[in-house]
């Protein structure tokens, strides 16, 4: 069946001053690290920016009410999960948010508790909070990583609150029901506020595995949680940010309000008419983007697969591929894939050195000269 986006083809970024790029301007490096996609954005996302800039004033503007229609309905339509308009807080981004739903509980000095490896702002949270950081590793099991529930247990005692991120960046894991379930009830028995980053919630890449939002799985759960949303990886406007914030608890939700108005700043119309058409979105977008990414993971897949001194797990979601250099016998992993013209993400700045990240959303063309760079950066250690 033909697509109706064209994925494949090589959009030239360079003179743009788009970070991915201009990181490696003045050198022969293939950018495959920050998770920005190398595809385009939508052509009805970008409609509905052209139509917002009919009017010839981009002045300060509050969310519009339109936003709000759009996210509670999308979260009925995708996942069944019913949420109360009151519930729901615009805000700037996600990483803001992480950084405020950690102030709206507890004190300063209380523990937050972190899964890692983790998208790396995740790690500056607790100090820029005046909280103190805890880190429960993830365990390797079989092809997949997994949370370690007794230690997580064991650390939530003393802490006020945790925050993971489902779909995992950067494993790539899409947490089952069970797996969540169990995180909501042990943050429950220890009253630690669940913070749940679910920015990557449209890329799920297995056809069996399915995005759960936490907070659906009860009220229980959902009124010791808040989530945090937003359209930008899914439809590639990580440059236009916008976030929401479902807080089902109005007593945590009154606190994390009040630091919003005192902390953030008003938002960008462009990017709450982008957010509308995303959640209003019905297209075949989402199937042909996943179907497209779930293509370049496999081919991702089958070279690591072929090169002894690397090695990935199955990638669930996310466009991104948790790499393992240990092997490679080299002191900096980063550097020397670098050294052979492929930029990836260090594993250290997600809390796991040895390991990198790669961002395979791009045509196919590109990514398979990243990968050709990546294979004789491997074989060259040997």
């Amino acid at each position: 069946m033909k697509s109706t986006f064209n994925f494949d083809s090589v959009i030239d970024r360079k003179n743009w001053n788009n970070i991915k790029w201009s990181k490696y301007a003045d050198r022969d490096v293939l950018p495959f690290w920050v998770a920005d996609m190398d595809l385009p954005t939508p052509s009805f996302i970008v409609d509905a920016i052209r139509d917002r800039l009919e009017h010839p004033i981009l002045g300060y503007t509050s969310p519009p009410s339109e936003l709000v229609d759009a996210f509670v309905e999308w979260s009925a339509r995708n996942f069944d999960w019913v949420v109360d308009p009151d519930w729901v807080v615009p805000i700037s981004a996600v990483v803001p948010g992480l950084h405020l739903s950690v102030r709206s509980v507890g004190s300063e000095g209380d523990n937050c508790l972190i899964p890692v490896p983790v998208y790396p702002p995740f790690l500056e949270v607790p100090a820029q909070s005046h909280r103190q950081g805890v880190y429960s590793h993830l365990v390797l099991d079989g092809n997949k990583w997994v949370m370690d529930f007794g230690d997580i247990y064991s650390k939530t005692k003393t802490a006020s609150s945790l925050m993971f991120c489902n779909p995992q960046n950067p494993t790539g894991r899409v947490y089952s029901e069970d797996e969540l379930r169990n995180l909501g009830m042990i943050c429950l028995e220890n009253e630690t506020l669940l913070i749940s980053d679910e920015i990557h919630w449209g890329l799920v890449l297995e056809p069996s595995h399915v995005h759960i939002p936490i907070a659906s799985l009860s009220e229980e759960i959902a009124n010791n949680s808040i989530t945090l949303v937003s359209h930008t990886k899914s439809y590639n406007v990580a440059g236009l940010l916008t976030a929401i914030a479902v807080i089902p608890n109005p007593a945590i939700r009154r606190r994390f309000e009040t630091l919003v108005e005192r902390t953030m700043p008003s938002g960008s119309p462009l990017a709450y008419a982008a957010g509308i058409a995303a959640y209003n979105d019905t297209s075949k977008w989402l199937p042909e983007l996943t179907a497209y990414l779930r293509a370049n993971r496999d081919m991702v897949l089958t070279t690591i697969n072929s090169v002894a001194t690397i090695d990935s797990c199955n990638i669930e979601g996310t466009h991104l591929c948790w790499i393992d250099g240990r092997s490679l016998g080299v002191s900096d992993v980063a550097k020397h894939f670098e050294s052979h013209g492929l930029g990836l993400s260090d594993g250290a700045e997600f809390g796991t050195p040895g390991f990198v990240r790669l961002n395979f959303a791009a045509p196919k063309k590109l990514l398979r000269q990243g990968l050709d760079r990546l294979v004789i950066a491997a074989i060259s250690s040997t």
